[in-house]
């Protein structure tokens, strides 16, 4: 199951990371479990608009990595997503 660092939507200085479990399915992100850094879980405690605040950050981070069905995904490299 894949990791992300997010910013914690609790922090109102976004200073503090936590560590967001996800999935994705069709293209949609699921969130799994976000843990600070005690290694609590604060996603059940989150609201809808923090959800949707680390779902948008692993989103704008992997996007140009999810391809359409059919396309082999964008690698990685130092040229950046958009090269040829």
């Amino acid at each position: 199951m894949p990791s992300h660092a997010c910013i914690d939507p609790n922090d109102p200085y976004a200073q503090e990371e936590v560590l967001v479990a996800f999935e994705t399915i069709a293209g949609v992100v699921m969130l799994i479990s976000a843990r600070d850094a005690s290694d609590v879980d604060i996603l059940p405690d989150l609201e809808d608009v923090q959800r949707c605040a680390l779902e948008n950050e692993i989103i704008a981070d992997y996007r140009w990595v999810v391809s359409p069905p059919g396309r082999l995904p964008a690698s990685r490299s130092v040229h950046g997503p958009d090269s040829q």
